[in-house]
Formats: C-alpha cells, sequence, structure tokens
C-alpha cells in the first residue's frame, strides 16, 4: 500500500530529491516536524516555494511559529494543498507570554487568505504555567476560528506534562481530559463552522464546556482513560455525542426551544464534512430549511429562533457538477 503520511528529516542541502521522491514513495500527506522551518522563514519560504514545484499534489501539515507568518509566507501557502498549525505553547525550562495581539493578527491573516489553520497546543511543560493559563489559551485559541487544536502529548511521550509548583497533578488531569474532549468534539468532531455560535447562549467559556464534557465522556466510558485516541472516532460516532451533550447543556440553561435548531446546525454541517471528508453523501430529516441554516442568520441562534420559521423537511446533500450541493426530497 502506498504511504499515505509522513514525517521527515531533510538535508537542507538535498531538498529538491526528497521533494521528488514523494511520488515514488506514495506519499500523499506530509506533516513537517522540523523546527528548523518553523521558526526560518527563510528556510520555510524555500521550502513552500521547491514543494509547489516539486511536490504539488502531496497534502502538506506545517508546524510554524506565530512571528514567521506574514503576507509574503501565506501567498506560498496559497500555491499548496495545506494546513497550518501555529505554535501556541512554550519549551520547558522557558516561559511562554500569550501574545493575544500577535495571534489575532496572524489568525486574520491566515483566515483571510483562506488557509486551513489550527493551532498546537500543550499543558504544564514550561515555566509557570498554570491551570488558569491554560485555559485563557484555550479559550483565546477558539475565539480565533481555528479549523483544529493538536494536543500532540497525546501522541509522545517526550512531551509529557511536569508538576510543579503551580500545575498540581489534579491541574494536569483536568487539562488532559479538557483537552482529549476538544480533540474529540471540535477537531474530530470538524465544528469549526458552529460551534460559537451554539456556545454563545450557554454564556460559558469553551473551557468550561469542554470540562463538562469531558465528564459527560467519562460517563459513557469515551474519553481519555478508554484508551482510545480522538481520531479513532468517526465524525458520524461524534456528531451522535455532539447533538447528546448539547441537548443536555441547552436544557440545563433552560435553552430547550434552541435544540432543534442546534440539531439541524450540528447535521447540516456534518454533512457536508463528510461528503467533503469521505465522499459520503447523506439524507438529513431537518426542523429548519439548510437556505436558513447555512445563512449567516445562524451566526445569533436566539435571534434565529424569532424570526426564522421551523420547516421541517428531508434533504439530500450530494455532488453536484463536481460541487457540494443539496436538495430537498
Amino acid at each position: 500500500m502506498p504511504k499515505t503520511q509522513s514525517e521527515w528529516n531533510f538535508d537542507l542541502k538535498d531538498i529538491d530529491a526528497d521533494l521528488k521522491s514523494f511520488a515514488e514513495k506514495g506519499v500523499a500527506e506530509f506533516a513537517l516536524r522540523d523546527k528548523r522551518f518553523s521558526c526560518d522563514k527563510k528556510a520555510l519560504a524555500e521550502f513552500l516555494k521547491k514543494a509547489a514545484r516539486l511536490a504539488p499534489d502531496v497534502y502538506y501539515s506545517i508546524p510554524v511559529q506565530a512571528q514567521v507568518l506574514d503576507p509574503e509566507i501565506v501567498a506560498l501557502l496559497q500555491n499548496l494543498f495545506c494546513s497550518i498549525d501555529v505554535i501556541m505553547s512554550g519549551e520547558p525550562g522557558k516561559k511562554f507570554f500569550l501574545d493575544k495581539k500577535l495571534f489575532s493578527k496572524k489568525a486574520a491573516l491566515l483566515n483571510n487568505a483562506g488557509i486551513v489553520f489550527g493551532f498546537l497546543m500543550d499543558w504544564a511543560r514550561f515555566e509557570g504555567d498554570s491551570i488558569k493559563n491554560f485555559r485563557e489559551r484555550l479559550d483565546f485559541a477558539l475565539s480565533l476560528y481555528p479549523n483544529h487544536i493538536e494536543f500532540e502529548q497525546f501522541y509522545s511521550s517526550q512531551k509529557e506534562a511536569k508538576k510543579s509548583a503551580t500545575f498540581s497533578s489534579q491541574d494536569i488531569n483536568w487539562a488532559r481530559d479538557t483537552a482529549f474532549a476538544t480533540s474529540v468534539f471540535y477537531s474530530a468532531g470538524r465544528a469549526v463552522p458552529w460551534f460559537n455560535s451554539v456556545l454563545k447562549p450557554l454564556k460559558i467559556p469553551p473551557s468550561k464546556f469542554f470540562s463538562d464534557f469531558a465528564e459527560w465522556q467519562r460517563c459513557g466510558n469515551c474519553g481519555f482513560e478508554s484508551g482510545r485516541l480522538p481520531e479513532d472516532f468517526s465524525q458520524k460516532e461524534i456528531e451522535k455525542m455532539q447533538i447528546l451533550f448539547l441537548e443536555e447543556k441547552y436544557s440545563e440553561k433552560r435553552l430547550e426551544h434552541l435544540i432543534p435548531l442546534a440539531s439541524d446546525l450540528v447535521k447540516v454541517n456534518g454533512a457536508f464534512s463528510r461528503l467533503e471528508g469521505e465522499g459520503e453523501e447523506s439524507e438529513l430529516k431537518l426542523n429548519f430549511s439548510p437556505d436558513d441554516l447555512l445563512s449567516p442568520a445562524s451566526l445569533d441562534l436566539p435571534l434565529f429562533a424569532e424570526n426564522v420559521c421551523m420547516e421541517e423537511c428531508r434533504v439530500k446533500v450530494y455532488v453536484s457538477d463536481g460541487q457540494p450541493d443539496y436538495k430537498f426530497l
């Protein structure tokens, strides 16, 4: 079978040969896990130019420090099929400063250019980190509409969290479970198009939402302790969790009247994500018309519910003329 994902240590003097070998080796996806490129704009620009010329059909996942992102790098990224992971974490023994202005500016640059991006985060690894700081990073990151948030600590023993005077063992467990819940519900669940819209009526920060979801997962034996990784859950499996959990949270806040709307948003966006990701067509039973659900009106659920009439319908999500589409059945 051809290799679908790979990690490489490049010889900087022989990038051309390495990139040319991708087709020969059957590399379809490539993760550039090399710190020399993540923090060196010149080296990264050289790689991006050569990748576009020598291996343009590969899907690239590229971690970068926020500081290297500028209009030149973003323009080069637009020539590739890629996803950018902006590093929002510190290094052991060093302090990390969350420069919100910097990250906001870089996220806006990527969003405006249509570049898929997420954040790389960790917890209890750098000097002075605390559970308060972790919550702040998570809440802030999700406010920037990332496609995903990755926590490498689930995959590498070298990224292990360390107990400290500011991060207790109990804090570490809380952060771990909340990070896992975020990875499942948000990243693997492809929730970015609707997450902030359905969160807003609950009037709680994302970190609280995901810590509650972590508890919900524990009760259902589908959390971190289950031994599964976030990518072990299918999107369809996660969608069921998303709807059940949202029903519970909305009921807690006496927002039952918004449950049909929130459920429809999850379903219709999930169907389009599976069409794009797995090539899977779907037939949906909805409470509202997808014309309304997929409009800007869905950004404000209470206002939507007040002004848009329910319109029960059955819809097919499919490919038409090579493009995602839907039709009423």
